[in-house]
């Protein structure tokens, strides 16, 4: 694989207390017939040593797809209804290149 041949993210979002199902509920709805060009992974995670936090993974084929996928009417709605929820003091995000893995990213 050559650097920089995905694009990846990882991060962790924290809700405001007790609203960690509804915001893992919320990252998780995306309906499986909805385009999203690009996107070779999208995983919601919970953390078991916190009820509030969900971690996200994403893959992509470019930043540029990453950056389309933010303009999809389904993906606006879902991120407005997670935004009153998130605590952004505790967020976290981190740019990830790939040098192994199953499948491998091409």
């Amino acid at each position: 694989m050559t650097t920089g041949s995905a694009f990846m993210l990882h991060g962790r979002l924290r809700s405001i207390p007790g609203e960690g199902d509804a915001l893992a509920a919320i990252l998780s709805e995306q309906d499986r017939s909805e385009p999203m060009p690009g996107c070779r992974l999208y995983l919601v995670a919970r953390d078991p040593g916190d009820a509030d936090a969900v971690w996200v993974t994403e893959v992509w084929d470019s930043e540029d797809a990453h950056q389309a996928s933010l303009q999809i009417p389904a993906v606006q709605a879902r991120i407005g209804r997670a935004m009153p929820i998130i605590d952004m003091k505790s967020m976290t995000q981190q740019r990830l290149v790939a040098v192994a893995g199953v499948p491998m990213p091409s």
